[in-house]
């Protein structure tokens, strides 16, 4: 067996505990909110919802391996040209050999599936209210195609009264495209945290960096309002029923993401050298420390790497 493929073995038999945590989220999920009294009447099985959700949650797990192949993979060193063009620096990439890694050195690396859940799950839920407030239900269909997306995505406005079957295939497909656009950035970075180390140099002026950082935070500030803001609203009693099933079903989708990237990213990664090998990237902005990819990697002259600033 290769070790390319031993490597996919290792990282499917890594997923299983967030794809049992992602099914007992769904379960919670369902009888939590189809045992409600108003929801009773439906005479649906919670569990007949719980492996629905599951269903969706293998799809969500595919879409994050495709998610990372594609933009990881075939496209991050695109991304990251563009980058170094934009704010007018360049990218080393050194690579790392894979080595039997010690226990520490393990936990780290699968602290991805701790992290990434958590990022897909507050960032997801960030979109989604901000979604919410900025779209009042009662005036979305009014307001054209695009607004009718938005409302498609506005799981937070689910009516509190609905036949289960339809309330549940209403918000899944929103949860499912919210957690896959929350999970793209972070797909396209992951690659690069383990079998590759890429540092910018000769970067952008201060001003352009100080806003750069100032924007960021401005983003985080917001999801962390936004979070506030729901907490507020369902301890003060106004949510609405959705909240009892999307929040607990968003958390299994991120987790089963955060699964199939982990699964994945030995692919991008071997997807990345092999390009890299081909010479399919920037060059005048990407540079790779490595001599079986460039000769002249070792023998590289300091000024070289400085050049082009302000051309």
């Amino acid at each position: 067996m290769s070790k390319e493929r031993t490597w996919a073995y290792e990282a499917i038999v890594g997923a299983v505990a967030p794809l049992i945590l992602g099914f007992v989220a769904y379960m919670v999920a369902a009888v939590s909110t189809f045992s409600m009294p108003q929801l009773t009447h439906v005479g649906l099985d919670p569990m007949a919802i719980a492996v629905l959700a599951f269903i969706a949650g293998f799809f969500t797990i595919g879409l994050g391996y495709e998610s990372i192949v594609l933009f990881g993979g075939l496209y991050s060193l695109n991304f990251a040209g563009f980058i170094a063009k934009v704010t007018r620096s360049k990218q080393l990439i050194e690579i790392r050999e894979k080595k039997s890694p010690q226990l520490w050195k393990t936990m780290v690396e699968k602290s991805h599936l701790i992290y990434l859940p958590a990022l897909l799950f507050f960032t997801s839920i960030s979109l989604g209210w901000d979604i919410y407030t900025a779209l009042p239900a009662r005036t979305a269909r009014s307001l054209g195609p695009a607004s009718q997306i938005l409302y498609s995505l506005n799981f937070f406005a689910t009516p509190q009264r609905a036949n289960a079957v339809m309330f549940s295939l209403r918000l899944t497909p929103a949860l499912i495209l919210i957690t896959v656009i929350s999970g793209l950035v972070p797909s396209i970075a992951l690659p690069y945290f383990r079998r590759f180390r890429i540092t910018g140099i000769n970067a952008g002026p201060f001003h352009s960096s100080l806003l750069t950082a100032v924007i960021g935070s401005v983003v985080g500030l917001s999801i962390i309002i936004s979070l506030l803001g729901i907490f507020y609203k369902v301890s003060a009693g106004g949510a609405p029923t959705s909240y009892h099933y999307a929040l607990l079903v968003l958390v299994g989708l991120s987790l089963h993401y955060a699964a199939g990237t982990y699964v994945g990213r030995g692919r991008s990664e071997s997807i990345i050298l092999r390009n890299m090998a081909e010479g399919k990237y920037d060059r005048k902005r990407i540079v790779v420390l490595d001599q079986m990819v460039d000769p002249n990697a070792k023998v590289m002259q300091l000024e070289s790497l400085f050049q082009d600033r302000w051309d």
